[in-house]
């Protein structure tokens, strides 16, 4: 089932700008809500392909392509983040997503918490919204949502780590995720902290 057989049934809502980031293909372009309210919901309510429309190939570092293609379609398997700059607010009753939620100051309530999380092909830190007793056997345990919404997002390409991404807001897939810290916390590791990457020959990856 791909996203659009979702929303087939139901009037097309507005597209959403999006990036689409894997160990070996970065893309930008947008993708039709139908129904949904936001992105989270329409993402995690399917699976199989994502019809991109208007996609563009950009290279390794973020620079756009002349390859542009009517539409895309990208296997959610292959996609280690979908990120989105400058998201709008959802419509108003829609699920909180993008826009960080309200909580109570009870113990089960939700609380935005600093991951550093790893992809094949990137480190991700970001702020997730756990709920408090969560630790982080129970966060990388978790198989649901499939695609971990991820606020305040930087991204730094393991292969080369001068390529640095900044977003305001990411869904993580969890089946690329192959590492997770919680930064700040029990070892005190900030995501300025993480060491630069190094191969067998000391040089700098």
């Amino acid at each position: 089932m791909v996203w659009d057989d979702v929303a087939a049934a139901t009037p097309v809502g507005r597209d959403e700008p999006v990036e689409l980031v894997g160990t070996n293909l970065r893309v930008k372009g947008t993708v039709s809500l139908g129904r949904f309210g936001r992105l989270t919901d329409l993402i995690n309510a399917s699976s199989g392909y994502v019809r991109i429309h208007n996609a563009q190939l950009l290279q390794r570092n973020g620079d756009p392509t002349n390859l542009i293609l009517s539409e895309l379609m990208i296997d959610q398997d292959e996609i280690s983040y979908i990120a989105q700059q400058g998201a709008e607010h959802p419509e108003p009753g829609a699920a909180v997503g993008f826009i960080e939620p309200a909580f109570g100051d009870n113990i089960e309530a939700r609380q935005a918490r600093e991951f550093v999380m790893f992809t094949p092909g990137h480190t991700v830190t970001g702020k997730v919204h756990v709920f408090g007793q969560t630790d982080l056997a129970g966060f990388v345990d978790s198989t649901d949502p499939r695609f971990v919404p991820v606020t305040a997002v930087t991204t730094r390409s393991l292969a080369d780590r001068r390529i640095v991404g900044h977003y305001d807001f990411i869904l993580i897939n969890r089946t690329q995720m192959i590492a997770a810290a919680e930064a700040g916390v029990r070892d005190d590791i900030a995501p300025q902290d993480l060491p630069e990457l190094a191969s067998p020959d000391g040089s700098e990856v």
